[in-house]
């Protein structure tokens, strides 16, 4: 059985006071004094609030809590809750508990929480959505009381004692665990029978009067007693275990199994349980459970600033006496404006006349009660009890009246006569009492003129040709126009058909009159001549809602191609208008509707009276489609995707603030959230896009140093350079659908130096650019690569040396704090949509080690003939002088690539020569030798080639003469031909004349 239940209560909640206090819990501190927490002060442990002493809210004030999702508020002693009070909300209840004796919540207030104390709880006419609790020791003082009219619980009641209910609608178990439950409908209440959605449990009796149960009783070894009263329950299976079971009045009517002992005396409707119509129990005839269709609700619902309303068609109504058809009328209930389901009494000026018939809506419990559905829509028929009884062409009154705002009223009148003209269905021959139609579009209208046959049939008046007056007044919106409205009805043989049009929304009332020979039927005066007139109501509503611009185009680029429209999470605005039929549309299913921008609008739709509707904007993901079906993240607002009717502008409704977190395309789509006069509006749709990223930035990047070093050399090109970007919204969050984007609607990044040494690197374009979904976010992979042959600076990602500004050499960069920094990073050439970073999210967030290198030998000389080594350093620029640079371990160096140029010489030409190759140690080698040809004395300068034709690694030159500008291959001056004798004369210039290394 539905448990969950939703009651309108019909009280009138009254507005909290213009003086009333609202305290949030999340701003109270520990230790400190709040006015409902009388002369005592507040402790705050975790989300508990504990009142050290008793808590008393004056009339009309709040408590909530604006950074909890729960908490409790506590009191040492008893919490008193004066009237028109709220505590908590559906985000955030808010547990209230007296943990010294009672707690008491008077008149018209709400709690969102649990209710819980040591002593007795007494709850008069109020709303409670959470379980109640009396949780002390022993049976007495401890009970669950409700006084007045108007109460509504949504939760379960578990009592030490007794539990005393006058009125309410309970959704949830009631249970004493002490002594009995008592429902005693009071007799000032006779309309608001107490409904409980749940089971009753108690450990003594259990007495019920003018209740319904929607559940089972079980008194532990004790009685139920039913009363006086119609009380009615509705059990799955067992509805009543007890010692003993007493009934009082024979209407009682109970669903389910009684396992109990029986007065003899006792008489009630027995039927099967729902859950078992085929038992063997039941007296009555059909056995199975007559449930209503309708099983209330409890809603809690805290004051808001309401504004019910209803309005009710037709205004007036008629129906042939000795026809099928009946007057119908149509209520609609609204709040602010919307359509909301709500309670509504009906009554008839001569209830003994006639009686009311539910077609759209449901009739609750109480009499001359009914709630509207969730359209706002109550249809009631008007069923007379003996048609001979009426007096014919005799205006009678129906009233409808708003439960919850009772100043909200309208009366209407209906008739029953035997002539009059009528709208009908062709297809149907059934009665119309309304046409529905689109603004804008004709449509036929078929009438004709009903008279009672002398057998009492209806037929058509075949003898009557001629042309009625035609009154078309516009019923709602009062004060609207009529939008061209045209119809005139001519009748042969007593029918027409007609064309009717009108380019507005609205109720129009329809209305012929003319006379009418009507010698040979029923009810004809003897005169043989007769006033006939008959009514039809016309519903007209807008055809679609067009979605336009607002300032600014709405593109309509995709994913795949077009044109760029905004950045993801960037808000936009845009207009919805009600707009006629056009004469290439469909009377249902959506309408694109952008080249509809300029046609005629329904005014009407957009004025206060109007019919209550709500425009809504909502979106579907219309590119990229491979992930439409997946996304979450769809339109939004910072205001709200939805508007009144009557809160349009310029004939049209603005939606500012709108935005979209993700990238590519939307289907924005217009609604209106319920239906218009009985009809759905063709939702409007527009493709808006293409969003595009708003900001990107580097995520990872990796360096491929050469040769496997750890750094690289000014003017040698690294193996290759790989960085990953991620794109992103205007909230700096991840995208997901850019992955998806055509590749050309992709934005590519170079890398570039971002600082004044932007001329030092200018790699090449990228060779490889791959954008790759990586869990939630778009990001894409670029490499630049060295080329496999001829790699230069020009082809190649390198840092140039500086051979300009006089800062020759310089460096080291990236090498710990006592460098210079390079800022690479990202750089586009051509913005597909738009290129946008924050801080330094551009800039790669490793830079490169770029030292600059130089080969050094060291002069060598010795005996002629002799076989001398020759060292070779690699150094690095760093702290204004050259040092070895002891983290190279990889550079190769080959003695046989040299250049020779003869100081002075005895011997022939290019005697002399270098050879041997190696690689460095730590900076250094001895591998490269100088030796002769001939024994012969000669000094002779080599310079070691580091070309392309040589060693291939000119990156290591230095412009060893200053003269020039240009750098030069590494120069050795090497001596054949010492003469050291005694060791007396010194040779100057020749180094290392031992030959020693």
């Amino acid at each position: 059985m539905m448990r969950l239940c939703s009651i309108f209560t019909a009280v009138l909640f009254l507005p909290l006071t213009s003086h009333a206090t609202t305290y949030d819990l999340a701003d109270i501190k520990s230790n400190t004094n709040v006015a409902f927490c009388k002369n005592g002060t507040i402790h705050v442990t975790g989300s508990t609030y504990d009142c050290t002493t008793n808590i008393v809210l004056p009339k009309g004030d709040q408590i909530i809590n604006s950074s909890q999702s729960s908490s409790s508020l506590t009191a040492h002693g008893s919490i008193t809750l004066r009237g028109q009070n709220v505590i908590g909300s559906k985000e955030s209840p808010i547990n209230i508990k007296a943990k010294g004796t009672w707690l008491k919540i008077n008149g018209n207030s709400y709690v969102l929480g649990n209710v819980s104390a040591l002593g007795s709880i007494k709850i008069t006419d109020s709303e409670i959505e959470g379980d109640i609790e009396t949780n002390g020791v022993g049976g007495n003082g401890r009970s669950v009381e409700f006084y007045g009219e108007h109460n509504v619980l949504n939760g379960n009641i578990i009592a030490q004692s007794d539990v005393y209910i006058e009125s309410g609608m309970f959704c949830g178990d009631i249970k004493s665990k002490g002594t009995k439950v008592e429902i005693n409908q009071l007799e000032s209440s006779l309309s608001n029978t107490p409904i409980v959605v749940g089971n009753i449990n108690a450990l003594s009796g259990i007495n019920l009067n003018n209740t319904t149960v929607f559940g089972s009783l079980t008194s532990q070894g004790h009685t139920v007693d039913t009363g006086f009263g119609t009380t009615k329950i509705y059990a799955n299976k067992q509805a009543i275990s007890a010692m003993h079971f007493s009934i009082n009045n024979s209407n009682t009517s109970i669903c389910g199994s009684v396992t109990a002992t029986l007065e003899s005396s006792s008489n009630f409707n027995h039927y099967c349980g729902i859950d078992e119509p085929n038992c063997s129990y039941a007296n009555q005839t059909p056995t199975t459970c007559p449930i209503p269709s309708y099983i209330p609700e409890c809603k809690i619902t805290p004051p808001s600033e309401n504004d019910f309303d209803l309005s009710v068609t037709p205004s007036d109504d008629m129906a042939l006496m000795c026809g099928d058809d009946l007057p119908q009328f149509t209520a609609t209930t609204t709040n602010n404006g919307e359509v909301v389901s709500a309670e509504v009494s009906a009554v008839l000026s001569h209830p003994d006349l006639f009686t009311l018939e539910v077609v759209k809506g449901h009739q609750t419990l109480g009499a001359n009660q009914f709630i509207s559905d969730d359209n706002g829509e109550l249809v009631v028929r008007v069923v007379p009890n003996n048609i001979d009884t009426i007096s014919l062409d005799t205006n009678y009154t129906l009233t409808f009246t708003m439960a919850k705002d009772t100043s909200k009223h309208q009366t209407v009148s209906f008739m029953f006569t035997p002539f009059m003209f009528e709208a009908y269905s062709k297809t149907k021959s059934t009665a119309l009492n309304e046409i529905r139609v689109i603004a804008g579009k004709p449509e036929n209208v078929h009438t004709r003129l009903l008279a009672c046959a002398t057998t009492g049939e209806p037929v058509v008046a075949s003898n009557y040709n001629g042309t009625p007056k035609v009154f078309h007044p516009l019923v709602q919106p009062l004060g609207g126009s009529e939008g061209n409205f045209s119809y005139s009805a001519e009748f042969e043989d007593g029918l027409s058909e007609h064309g009717l049009i009108t380019n507005e929304s609205g109720i129009f009332e329809v209305t012929l009159s003319d006379h009418f020979e009507c010698e040979g039927f029923e009810e004809c005066p003897e005169k043989g001549k007769v006033e006939v007139r008959g009514t039809f109501n016309v519903h007209s509503r807008p055809w679609t809602l067009a979605i336009c611009d607002n300032q600014r185009a709405l593109p309509s680029g995709t994913s795949e191609q077009g044109e760029g429209f905004l950045a993801a999470g960037e808000l936009f605005s845009l207009t919805v208008k009600p707009i006629i039929w056009q004469p290439d549309g469909s009377v249902s299913g959506s309408v694109e509707s952008a080249r509809y921008c300029d046609a005629s609008i329904t005014r009407n739709f957009m004025l206060d009276d109007a019919p209550a509707a709500s425009v809504v904007l909502s979106s579907e993901q219309h590119t990229p489609s491979e992930t439409a079906n997946q996304t979450s993240k769809l339109l939004k607002s910072s205001y709200s995707l939805a508007q009144a009717h009557n809160s349009a502008k310029n004939d049209q409704f603005l939606f500012n603030g709108l935005y979209w977190e993700e990238v590519g395309s939307l289907r924005v789509k217009a609604n209106l959230e319920s239906k218009y006069l009985g009809m759905t509006v063709n939702e409007g749709y527009r493709y808006v896009g293409r969003f595009y990223p708003k900001y990107f930035q580097v995520q990872d990047q990796e360096w491929h140093y050469p040769h496997g070093q750890t750094f690289a050399y000014m003017n040698q090109p690294f193996e290759k350079v790989t960085y990953d970007v991620v794109a992103l919204n205007a909230n700096k969050e991840n995208v997901k659908n850019y992955v998806h984007f055509s590749s050309n609607l992709q934005q590519h990044f170079d890398l570039g130096e971002l600082s004044s040494y932007s001329e030092r690197f200018l790699p090449p374009k990228p060779k490889k650019a791959d954008w790759k979904l990586l869990g939630s976010a778009s990001v894409g992979t670029f490499v630049i690569e060295k080329p496999s042959t001829n790699a230069t600076c020009n082809n190649s990602p390198c840092w140039k040396k500086n051979t300009t500004d006089k800062q020759y050499p310089d460096g080291p960069f990236n090498k710990g704090t006592n460098s210079d920094i390079s800022q690479i990073g990202l750089v586009s050439v051509k913005a597909v949509d738009e290129v946008n970073f924050f801080g330094d999210s551009e800039v790669l967030t490793k830079q490169p080690d770029i030292r600059f290198g130089r080969l050094n030998f060291q002069d060598v000389g010795g005996n002629q003939g002799m076989v001398f080594k020759v060292p070779l350093a690699v150094e690095t620029w760093q702290n204004g002088r050259f040092t070895t640079n002891f983290d190279d371990s990889s550079t190769t160096a080959n003695g046989e690539y040299y250049f020779s140029t003869p100081i002075w010489s005895n011997a022939p030409a290019n005697n002399a020569m270098l050879s041997g190759v190696g690689t460095m140690h730590v900076g250094r080698m001895t591998d490269i030798v100088a030796s002769q040809i001939d024994s012969a004395r000669e000094q002779i300068q080599f310079h070691l080639d580091l070309d392309g034709s040589g060693n291939r690694i000119p990156w290591l030159k230095y412009d060893w003469d200053s003269s020039t500008s240009e750098e030069e291959n590494p120069p050795v001056i090497v001596t054949f031909g010492i003469h050291r004798g005694n060791d007396r004369i010194i040779y100057r210039g020749e180094p290392n004349m031992l030959g020693l290394n």
